[in-house]
């Protein structure tokens, strides 16, 4: 009796200790596979990331790149300028450039190309720059507003197209800036049922009739307000 006892006793010790070595060889098992499921979800979520970096990076809106190239070249003709002096205090500072912008936007077709733009401008006085956009010129042939591919590249060379296009107005160097504006509106409207797209403002916010008539209130005012300070 007391020998098969101590059978069982020997078989149950050796049965247990296969149950717990295969139980820790499960367990570093799972902590392996574990571990490979992560560093794969961290390398997929850093490609992720890369991928939306370079996709933000070749769809940057031109609109800023251009503005700051815009900025840089007025801050270098004043540096530039001899007679470019300190103001004293009781001297009032010259008015900021002021861009006017309208985006046209076609979120179902790449619609716009120097060929299609220049069949739609076919009844206004334009240029296209050798550096690739569309000047508009005013009745007495003179630069009124500039018209510019949204997306990088920003200009319209040959076999280029786009699905956004921004009209950009500078009001401070202009000889007649309300008929400039004016104009500006009215092309904007004109392309916007030419091709049926989205006209937006500079944030990209829809506009309504409503909102451009605002916004030709708010132009008329600041140039009411700069003639005065000239007077």
């Amino acid at each position: 009796m007391l020998i098969r006892l101590l059978r069982w006793l020997r078989v149950d010790m050796f049965n247990l200790a296969e149950i717990l070595t295969l139980l820790i060889g499960c367990l570093l098992a799972l902590v392996f596979i574990d571990g490979i499921r992560r560093a794969l979800r961290i390398r997929k979520s850093k490609l992720k990331v890369d991928l939306i970096d370079l996709s933000s990076e070749v769809s940057l809106d031109f609109e800023e790149e251009w503005k700051q190239g815009f900025e840089e070249n007025e801050d270098l003709e004043e540096l530039s300028d001899p007679m470019h002096e300190e103001p004293d205090l009781d001297i009032q500072p010259q008015p900021q450039t002021n861009l006017n912008i309208i985006h046209l936007n076609d979120n179902e077709n790449f619609s716009f190309s120097e060929s299609t733009l220049s069949q739609a401008l076919v009844f206004y006085n334009f240029t296209i720059e050798d550096k690739g956009f569309f000047t508009v010129l005013d009745s007495d042939q003179l630069p009124a507003f500039s018209i510019l591919n949204g997306k990088n590249p920003g200009v319209f060379s040959e076999g280029v197209t786009s699905n956004d296009i921004a009209l950009v107005l500078d009001s401070k160097n202009l000889a007649n800036p309300v008929e400039a504006f004016e104009l500006f509106v009215e092309v904007s409207q004109s392309l916007q049922e030419t091709f049926q797209c989205n006209i937006l403002d500079e944030d990209r916010n829809f506009m309504t009739k409503q909102m451009i008539e605002h916004m030709k209130h708010e132009f008329h005012e600041r140039q009411r307000q700069l003639l005065a300070s000239a007077s």
